[in-house]
Formats: structure tokens, C-alpha cells, sequence
């Protein structure tokens, strides 16, 4: 972002995160046209069964789940896997008697005696849902305010909540992508993400518009300096997690913010940082 590059060299950045946004939203759509919904609901969310099962080795997924679809219908088996040992997450739907599904599981050669079973009727699962989505508009609106009220003008604020509303547009894809699914762990990690996201954006904004050491690239530049080493830390937290749980909470939590702060990156520095600098430029400051 060099001021010998001209004013509008750094522009075309934009279009990274433009292209993540759109490709995002198009997998968005094909996911709610294959199955009803824009993303992947765990049961937390709309009501089911899970069995969290510690495990001393790795199985085969496959299997296990083809095994249990024979007797209980739609299962979802996934594995966790970490330094300090293996885990099993199965889901199947509301009703299904746990006991035959750890039957199931124990001549499938699984060990299930340490499990955990969590169970959530249909209709509480709903209500968890439609609480969650009102928590996250309120979420938006009062950072928003609170943003407009802090920088009192339009388009620096307005920078800032697009950035935000762009990471959980493409976290939620990319959640997609890894088979992450929205939950009340998930989704409390969205709500941080947001948190996390208007830290780094304020920083940026306040450093290039309020103050008027040097030039307005070297502000820039100071920025994300201080930025990104507060990302990359928070990202080497979440990446030790990931490594070293077997907890689906705990993993929900860390894989969803590991992502979401990879994005936040490019949302940032190449879409707020290049509309707040235009706009810099543009005032004179």
C-alpha cells in the first residue's frame, strides 16, 4: 500500500472479499435448495439425540454410520481427534432409544463406556433457534449503534459493520465446507467472532481517521502491524485447542473461530482498511 503506487493502486483488493461474499452466498443457496436449510442445524438447535463417546483408538466412520442408518434412520457420526486422545459424535433423531444405539455401537466394535448422552425435544430445540436469531439481530444493531455513535460518520461506520456482517456471511459457508454445525457452541462462537472482528476494524479506523501522525499509508501499516499480531495470537490459541481437545464444545468453539479470524484477515485489510483509507484520502486527513 506504498503512496508511490497512487492513490487507486490498492482499490482492486476489493474484490477479494467481494468474491468471497458472492461465493459464500452461492453455496448458501445451493445448500438450502438441497436440503431446506442454509446451513447444517445440530441438535441443539432443532432437537435430537447426541452420544459423545471417548474412544482409545480411531473407527471407521463409515461404517458406523452405515450400521446404525440400517436400524435408527438419518445418523451423523463424526470423530474427533486430538494429542490427548480419540472421540466419537453420534447424532440420531429425536425418540430413538439410546440404549439400542449403544447396542449398536458396542457390536460395531465401539467401547462405549465413557459416553455422554445429551438429549433435546423438537420444540425446545425451535425455541433455542429462534432465540439464537434474535440474539444475533440485536447483536447487529447494537454494535452498529454503538459503532455510529463512536465515529458519528457514515462511511467509516458503515465499513466497519460490513466487515463484521461479511465474516459470518463466509464463516457460516465455510462451516459448511468442514461439516461444522451450527450449535449453541458454534453459534456463541459467531457471536465472539463479531466481537473480535469490530476490535480489529475500530483499531484500524480510529488509528487511520483520528490521528494525524505521518501519512495515511503509514497509519495503515501501523495498524496492521498492531492487528495482526492480536489475530495471530488469538489464532495460535484456537489452533492448540483444536489440537489438544476432544471436546465437541470446546472444538465447535475453536474450529469456528479459526476460521472466522482467517476471514476477518482479508475482510479487514484488503475491504475496510481500502474504503477507510479511499475515504481518508478523499478528506484530507
Amino acid at each position: 500500500m506504498s503512496e508511490e503506487k497512487g492513490i487507486g493502486a490498492y482499490k482492486p483488493l476489493l474484490a477479494v472479499p467481494i468474491l468471497l461474499l458472492v461465493l459464500a452466498a452461492g453455496l448458501l443457496s445451493y445448500n438450502y435448495s438441497q436440503t431446506g436449510e442454509w446451513f447444517q442445524r445440530s441438535i441443539d438447535l432443532k432437537g435430537g439425540t447426541l452420544l459423545s463417546i471417548r474412544t482409545d483408538s480411531p473407527h471407521d466412520l463409515g461404517l458406523i454410520e452405515e450400521g446404525l442408518s440400517e436400524r435408527f434412520g438419518q445418523v451423523v457420526v463424526r470423530e474427533l481427534r486430538s494429542f490427548s486422545g480419540f472421540g466419537l459424535s453420534v447424532q440420531v433423531e429425536s425418540g430413538v432409544d439410546v440404549d439400542e444405539v449403544r447396542s449398536s455401537l458396542e457390536s460395531l466394535g465401539v467401547d462405549t463406556s465413557d459416553t455422554s448422552v445429551e438429549t433435546i425435544g423438537p420444540s425446545l430445540g425451535e425455541s433455542f433457534w429462534i432465540q439464537a436469531q434474535i440474539s444475533l439481530v440485536v447483536a447487529f444493531i447494537l454494535m452498529g449503534i454503538i459503532v455510529f455513535v463512536i465515529f458519528r460518520t457514515f462511511v467509516p461506520s458503515t465499513a466497519v459493520i460490513l466487515a463484521a456482517v461479511f465474516d459470518i456471511i463466509v464463516t457460516l459457508a465455510l462451516m459448511q465446507v468442514f461439516s461444522i454445525e451450527l450449535s449453541l457452541a458454534s453459534f456463541a462462537a459467531l457471536l465472539m467472532l463479531i466481537g473480535y472482528s469490530i476490535d480489529t476494524d475500530i483499531l484500524l479506523t480510529t488509528r487511520v481517521i483520528r490521528t494525524r501522525e505521518d501519512s495515511v499509508a503509514a497509519r495503515t501499516r501501523g495498524a496492521f502491524k498492531t492487528g495482526m499480531t492480536m489475530t495471530l495470537t488469538t489464532l495460535g490459541v484456537m489452533a492448540a485447542i483444536i489440537l489438544t481437545t476432544t471436546s465437541p464444545v470446546l472444538f465447535a468453539i475453536a474450529s469456528v473461530l479459526l476460521l472466522g479470524l482467517a476471514i476477518d484477515i482479508i475482510n479487514t485489510w484488503l475491504m475496510n482498511a481500502t474504503i477507510i483509507r479511499w475515504y481518508a484520502e478523499r478528506k484530507g486527513l
